[in-house]
Formats: C-alpha cells, structure tokens, sequence
C-alpha cells in the first residue's frame, strides 16, 4: 500500500534519544535527516530558513495510506491531516515549544507562521517525562480531530493560532476565546467559577513543569478576572487603561512586573497573556 507523509521541524524537543521515535500510529520524531531535506525549496524558503531546518531538534513526521479501497476521494489527505495536527497539537498542550512553520506534504509545502512559546514554556525543558506523556495524549485529541465536537476543535485550533500570532495581545486575546470556547460562560464571574472549577483555584497559572523555586506564583483564582477584563478590552477595541477605572474590578494593565524573579519586568497585560496559553493548555488537559 502506498503511503504519504506530512513533516515539520520542531526545536527544542527530544535531544538526546534514537534517530526515530515513535508517538503511535503513523507518528514519529525524526532527526533531520537528507530525506527530509530533499523536501526543501530554494524558490520559496530563504538561506537562513533552510539552515534553521537542518538544525532542528526533530521533524514530527505523519506516514498515512493514501488510499485505502472503498474510501471516498479526498478521505486521505484530511486522515493524514488529522493525525499530523493530532500529534503536533499533542505536543503543545503539554508544554508549547517552537515550530518552523513549513509543512511539507508529498509535492507541496505550506507555510504557516512559526509557533512561538511564551517567555516562560521558553524557559523550560520539554523533557522525557514529558515526551512520554505525547503518545496518550495524542489518542485523546484524535478523536477530536475527528469528531463533531466543534467547542473543543476550536479551543485546539485557537491554541494554535495563539501560539502562530506575531501579536502577544491578539494571541493571548485568541487563547481566552479558546477557554471561552470551552466554558461559554458568559461573563467574568462565571468564566472565574468554572475555570477554578475545572483546574483548581490555588492552582499555579504558570505550570512549574521542573519544580523551579524561581517558578511564578500567579494561581488560577489570582487572574481568572484580570484575564477576562483584558480580553473584554481587547475585543472592544477598548483602551486598555480604561480598566483601571473598573468600579467594580480595578485593574492596572500597564502596571509593570516580572514573571520571575530573575526575569525582566513587563506589563501586567503581557504576563496575562502568556497565562492564557499556558491555561488553555491546562484545561484541554482536563477536558480531553
């Protein structure tokens, strides 16, 4: 039976380890490698980019039948299609790490923006502890990918599209849409109740994936409201200062802080919106 294969370059992710290891059915990391490189076109990428790419971590590769008998036309690419996303998106809600962005599909390339991680998830090994966690997770958004569920499709897509944005305030304005998209809760209260409902009010906003003792210390409970002000403000078009004035929930989004304490100082706007992500991937964890 033939096949066919999507691939793109991943950093940061499984450094040490065999050349090819595998995630589940038809998925696999792959160090790069000439076949891999043979993909690569002079016409659309830039020297730099094809350097970037040589010296990628790994590829996530997807092997998938091209036909299978019976099948309608079409079926193959959107089966292959699935089972890729299913596994790169698998990968980011455990922790995000950065893509190159060119997809490469038999004779085609795609190229998507870079996925780039938050300050924090940069900060962080993505671990073997981790990579072993890819595989099941990969089972639990397959289904998804497949299915009806139109709510949780779009929180994945909008984890996606976040982490693709060149913007931090649209990509964190796209992450709360995908927590809403969950939620549907209809007003910041409501979103508070069930985002602390489902991950746990003292429960750290920003993941301490290695037990940092420099970790911060933000809780769910601690910026569920600032988060759904500055998405409120953010979708309206609203000057942002205006929510310091909030009668009700005064909130200083130009404040200035730091997400460690060895880190620079940034917006307090800024930091919620990196926990946007890094919340989306936590509930998509749960909700799976």
């Amino acid at each position: 039976m033939n096949e066919d294969t999507i691939h793109t370059a991943l950093l940061g992710i499984a450094k040490g380890g065999k050349d090819e290891i595998p995630l589940g059915e038809g998925l696999s990391l792959v160090r790069p490698n000439e076949q891999l490189f043979a993909h690569t076109w002079d016409a659309v990428q830039g020297t730099e980019e094809i350097k970037q790419e040589a010296e990628a971590s790994r590829y996530l590769v997807c092997k998938y039948p091209s036909w299978i008998p019976g099948e309608e036309w079409g079926a193959a690419p959107e089966r292959g299609a699935n089972r890729f996303y299913a596994g790169l998106m698998a990968i980011q809600v455990i922790k995000p790490i950065h893509t190159l962005g060119f997809v490469y599909r038999r004779q085609q390339i795609e190229r998507r923006p870079a996925m780039q991680p938050g300050q924090w998830a940069e900060m962080s090994e993505f671990d073997d502890a981790m990579l072993a966690q890819v595989p099941a997770m990969i089972e639990r958004i397959q289904p998804v990918m497949d299915g009806k569920n139109v709510e949780q499709k779009n929180a994945l897509t909008l984890l996606q599209l976040g982490l693709e944005h060149f913007h931090p305030y649209i990509a964190g304005l796209l992450w709360v849409t995908g927590l809403e998209a969950i939620f549907d809760s209809g007003g910041r209260e409501a979103f508070k109740e069930k985002l602390c409902d489902c991950l746990g009010a003292q429960t750290l906003a920003f993941p301490n994936w290695h037990s940092e003792p420099d970790a911060p210390k933000y809780t769910v409970e601690e910026l569920a409201i600032p988060l759904f002000t500055l998405r409120n403000k953010l979708a309206h078009g609203s000057d942002l200062r205006k929510a310091a004035m909030d009668k009700k929930h005064p909130i200083s989004l130009s404040a200035r802080v730091s997400i460690t304490q060895s880190s620079g100082e940034t917006s307090y706007a800024l930091l919620l919106s990196e926990a946007a992500c890094y919340l989306l991937c936590q509930v998509l964890q749960k909700v799976l």
